[in-house]
């Protein structure tokens, strides 16, 4: 699946240990790919480590084939534990679901 990436913002979160990204994803004849292959495309784009990478939230219209994406690049794991809501660290299988 090749996808297309382009930054939209970025913002950095002092207070939070985060640095915070919105992107265009491009996925042409494709429908939308999951948060495991936009996270590691993201993490791959912005060269840091996959698990520091949350997927926030995609958005993508009815008949398009692109994306708004918003994902959070944590400095620490265990800040990015303490800090995001446990279905979203699920949702991007960087938490088991008990």
């Amino acid at each position: 699946m090749s996808l297309k990436i382009e930054l939209l913002s970025k913002f950095e979160n002092k207070l939070l240990f985060r640095t915070e990204y919105k992107f265009k994803v491009v996925h042409e004849a494709q429908g939308t790919p999951s948060r495991k292959v936009i996270r590691e495309n993201i993490a791959k784009l912005l060269n840091v480590p996959a698990d520091l990478v949350v997927i926030r939230s995609i958005k993508t219209p009815f008949g398009v084939n692109e994306s708004i994406v918003e994902a959070f690049v944590y400095e620490e794991k265990d800040k990015m534990l303490k800090i995001e809501p446990k279905h979203i660290l699920i949702r991007n299988e960087l938490l088991k679901e008990k």
